[in-house]
């Protein structure tokens, strides 16, 4: 289930009251751990944290090297991480 959201914050905005408590607890412990270097960001329909295009532009498909990302599904909540 993609979002069309723009924004971290439209995203946050769309969720319903009870995963909105939950993506926001798990969003602070991303955030307070998420090296130096990326940054949080809309992309692939979800939030996602990456490496920015600015910093790193030589990837294979022209989109940022993701580290994780935070989502909210249509029966789920998951947080995608990468390596």
């Amino acid at each position: 289930m993609r979002s069309d959201a723009t924004t971290v914050e439209d995203y946050l905005a769309d969720l319903p009251a009870d995963r909105l408590e939950a993506i926001e607890a798990v969003r602070r412990v991303i955030l307070e751990n998420l090296p130096d270097g990326y940054e949080e960001a809309m992309n692939w329909g979800m939030i996602s944290y990456q490496v920015p295009l600015e910093r790193y532009p030589d990837t294979y498909n022209g989109q940022p090297l993701m580290l994780a990302a935070l989502s909210s599904q249509k029966r789920h909540m998951a947080v995608y991480l990468t390596g």
